[in-house]
């Protein structure tokens, strides 16, 4: 099983994804800034890659936590994305001045500073991950080759499918997320996710 937490830079992915891949058993930390990605193309790429390592490690009979700035949709269009027990998705997300101030206060690189793109991409992803059908052209519009979009891009809102669970730590301590995170994380393991191999969610016949 791969559980996606996707947001954008300083919503706490890596510092939640972390906390929880130590406290719950079976659970293994993917951590996306070990191939970094500057454009999406790149982060494209390398989401096959991580992909891979959360194939392998079902086979070990674990799960994995994905901290990402993936959306939803392009997991599910990833090639292999069909070969995974599982994939069930948490947005996790803050106010944009408590993502700045976090910002600020880690250190911004030189290289990327912080400009309306890491604001839109906010709220790209938190509007995303409401509704399949917005701005879907944000995703589709990169040049790729092998990620298959059409096994979601007909979904609406209201599709059982697309069951993101939103987690919003703009006044909650790290301690507080950190609960929230590993119950759903439970509570998908209890209950399941409508992303299941078994289901052939990205058939019709759903």
């Amino acid at each position: 099983m791969l559980y996606l937490i996707s947001g954008a830079a300083a919503a706490g992915k890596t510092t939640i994804s972390r906390a929880v891949a130590d406290r719950l058993p079976k659970l293994v930390l993917l951590e996306e800034d070990r191939r970094p990605a500057t454009t999406g193309e790149e982060r494209l790429a390398n989401l096959e890659l991580w992909i891979e390592d959360a194939l392998a490690l079902e086979a070990e009979g674990k799960d994995a936590v994905f901290g990402s700035q993936a959306p939803f949709g392009e997991v599910l269009a990833s090639p292999r994305a069909v070969d995974l027990e599982g994939i069930a998705p948490c947005l996790l997300d803050a106010h944009d001045f408590v993502r700045m101030d976090r910002w600020v206060e880690r250190g911004v690189h030189p290289e990327w500073p912080i400009g309306m793109d890491h604001f839109c991409w906010a709220a790209f992803h938190r509007l995303h991950a409401r509704d399949p059908r917005f701005e879907q052209r944000v995703m589709l519009d990169r040049v790729t080759e092998r990620s298959d979009w059409s096994r979601w891009t007909d979904w609406t809102a209201d599709d059982p499918r697309w069951d993101v669970f939103i987690c919003d730590s703009s006044t909650d301590n790290p301690e507080t997320t950190i609960g929230l995170v590993s119950a759903w994380i439970e509570r998908v393991r209890n209950e399941g996710t409508p992303i299941m191999r078994t289901r052939r969610w990205w058939s019709d016949g759903f």
